[in-house]
């Protein structure tokens, strides 16, 4: 994989100039101009119009019904994770070979002074830091500041595994207002989807799902920034559910491919209707 990126992504100019022209597509989309990417990547607009042409006989790219209105297609959004995330890991083992220390931030659960040898463990997607003789130690590192309980703390020269499994976010799709909002969301079939997925954290977006939610009783975590906040979440090994109204599931996916893309995740997700029959 990492030979292929080199032969092809790096060395390839016009692969490289491809993958740029995507991720700009993917920033800014649907109301692309080509004089702003030209701009950007620093080639002339007559070059970036022959690109988009390609691009969309490659099927990466697709025009939308008004001028100057584009997107990625499904396969133009694998193409271009899958070569951001060959790229992060290129760039990860160019820092392994550097020795460019990173630091993992995490919250103490004891006095630490700089230097000392502490544990670390995860909690609710979070660090912790713990004496190194704890049971649950996951992995071992330095501190690199000092720290009190409950504060912030960097660690270095981490040693172990960290045991972070990756999250899921389901979506339920509700009613617009003009379909009946609330009162035509099936309250049942929410509660039995919720009762098997058993969030760790509930999103919430618009008046109709705040008035399910508090048909619910339940309590939201999340209510703005829901796509980064939930992928961030998941990330973190937590289960996210949010309640989405009709058309806006498809801008929460696009959204959520997007975050996946710049975190180089691969955070799983699913879109459930809860319209009453």
């Amino acid at each position: 994989m990492k030979k292929q990126l080199q032969d092809i992504l790096l060395r390839d100019k016009g692969e490289f100039t491809k993958f740029q022209i995507l991720l700009e597509v993917m920033r800014h989309q649907p109301h692309i101009k080509q004089k702003d990417i030209s701009d950007t990547i620093g080639i002339t607009i007559q070059a970036i119009s022959k690109y988009f042409k390609k691009l969309s006989r490659e099927g990466l790219l697709e025009a939308g019904s008004e001028r100057a209105d584009y997107r990625l297609t499904p396969k133009g959004i694998t193409k271009l994770r899958d070569e951001l995330k060959n790229l992060d890991t290129y760039v990860k083992t160019i820092k392994n070979e550097l020795k460019v220390d990173h630091a993992w931030i995490a919250i103490a659960t004891l006095p630490v002074k700089i230097g000392e040898q502490v544990g670390l463990i995860t909690k609710g997607g979070v660090f912790y830091t713990v004496p190194v003789n704890d049971p649950n130690v996951e992995a071992i590192g330095i501190a690199a500041n000092n720290a009190v309980l409950g504060e912030d703390i960097g660690l270095k020269d981490l040693k172990g595994k960290v045991k972070l499994k990756q999250g899921k976010i389901l979506i339920i799709k509700l009613p617009s207002i003009r379909k009946g909002g609330s009162r035509n969301a099936d309250i049942a079939k929410i509660k039995s989807l919720i009762d098997e997925f058993k969030p760790d954290r509930i999103g919430v977006m618009g008046a109709v799902g705040r008035a399910v939610v508090n048909k619910l009783e339940l309590k939201a975590d999340i209510e703005f920034g829901i796509s980064h906040s939930a992928v961030i979440a998941a990330s973190r090994g937590l289960n996210v559910l949010v309640f989405v109204v009709g058309r806006m599931v498809n801008k929460m996916i696009q959204e959520i491919d997007t975050q996946n893309m710049r975190f180089s995740n691969d955070i799983i997700y699913e879109v459930k209707d809860a319209k009453s029959a």
